[in-house]
């Protein structure tokens, strides 16, 4: 038994719920070793393993797709395709020096 496995105990619904809610999908990796530690530590009866089960799932989720949270339809006006060959229009007053 390890110091930490001695001086901690599982922890409570309130701590996990702190451990993985806040989970960002480069720390999911970690945070789901925590949790598998946890799980493999309970017996298979134990009241809490489908919550810590779920949350495994949901690690391997995080750190497969990442995040959505703040994805969205940017509001930008189109871009002029490269493939015409053409250059784009010139917006500012900027001009090449004149060769000389």
């Amino acid at each position: 038994m390890t110091v930490t496995e001695h001086l901690y105990d599982i922890p409570s619904n309130e701590e996990l719920a702190q451990l993985v809610g806040a989970a960002a999908p480069h720390f999911a990796p970690i945070i789901r070793e925590r949790i598998a530690k946890l799980v493999a530590a309970l017996p298979p009866d134990h009241p809490r393993q489908p919550f810590l089960r779920g949350q495994l799932r949901r690690m391997d989720e995080l750190a497969r797709r990442g995040e959505g949270a703040g994805e969205r339809d940017l509001d930008l006006p189109p871009r002029p395709s490269l493939a015409t060959g053409r250059p784009p229009a010139r917006r500012g007053g900027f001009s090449a020096p004149a060769e000389g």
